[in-house]
């Protein structure tokens, strides 16, 4: 799990408080997608992929001074159209068909028996 860091890690390394990390995540200066929730011993715990939100809060937190978290939101978003292909889910049944965007799935599970595996970690991995 060397490639994961834990939100309460990622607070206490950047000195930021929950509420700026939930703030910046609505002004979508950090993707939804990037927020990885995992069953542990003590119930469900958020984690980050490190080499997403590391630079990420870096990046904020050395911009926030010459240009308003607005500006920079709008900025990184213009980046993330420009580099975005669009990922899709695509679910065919004998009846129908349905498509979903990778970015707009909240949970995918493939199910054997009584077992639930989330694929949706993976999903987001390669729509990024």
């Amino acid at each position: 799990m060397d490639e994961l860091i834990s939100k309460k890690e990622v607070l206490e390394k950047y000195g930021i408080s929950y509420g700026a990390l939930y703030r910046w995540k609505r002004m979508g200066l950090i993707p939804e997608a990037w927020f990885l929730r995992k069953s542990t011993v003590t119930g469900q715990e958020t984690f980050f992929r490190r080499d997403q939100i590391c630079p990420r809060v870096e990046l904020i937190l050395s911009r926030k001074e010459q240009t308003s978290l607005e500006n920079l939101a709008v900025e990184l978003e213009g980046e993330r159209q420009e580099k975005r292909q669009v990922r899709k889910v695509i679910l065919e049944d004998r009846f129908s068909r349905r498509e979903y965007l990778v970015e707009n799935l909240k949970c995918a599970l493939l199910t054997d028996g009584e077992q639930e595996i989330s694929i949706l970690e993976y999903l987001q991995e390669v729509s990024l």
